[in-house]
């Protein structure tokens, strides 16, 4: 004796209901239809004060900053940048690199490491948040590719 097979359009309207079911049912297994969320997570102003990298998605305009310093190609595209003296400022860091990591560190003439950026890999941008330094000349390097480096003006 030969079995008659469902039709595959009986077969689909069977489990849509079973999904349907399961999705509107307040007695299911303990959960509940949610749709996803529609907005983009912005950084919290406790990381900024933390002093933490604030990251931030891929915007139309950068943030306000009071130097820029952006990678692309493996190169930084500034080689020299004036950062205030004597006070606390933000640096935006602009990744180019598609699927590349750079960061940028600040060192004194002596090679010692004065600031420490996050790495971050690109495409994005995100903005430090670099303690005061006196006047005078320092050294930015990318801590991922050593061929990478420019120079800070601080006055």
């Amino acid at each position: 004796m030969r079995l008659a097979r469902p039709s595959l359009t009986a077969s689909v309207a069977v489990l849509a209901c079973l999904a349907l079911a399961g999705c509107v049912s307040s007695t299911s297994a303990g959960w509940t239809f949610a749709p996803p969320p529609t907005a983009t997570p912005v950084a919290s102003a406790s990381a900024a004060a933390s002093g933490a990298p604030v990251t931030e998605s891929a915007a139309p305009s950068a943030p306000a900053a009071d130097v820029t310093i952006s990678a692309a190609n493996i190169a930084f595209e500034q080689s020299s940048v004036t950062a205030p003296a004597g006070k606390p400022f933000t640096l935006l860091f602009v990744n180019k690199d598609s699927s590349v990591a750079h960061d940028v560190y600040i060192k004194n003439s002596g090679g010692t490491d004065l600031f420490e950026g996050a790495i971050l890999t690109g495409p994005g941008q995100t903005v430090y948040n670099v303690p005061s330094l006196p006047a005078g000349s320092y050294t930015f390097v990318c801590s991922v590719h050593s061929n990478m480096t420019g120079t800070m003006v601080v006055q």
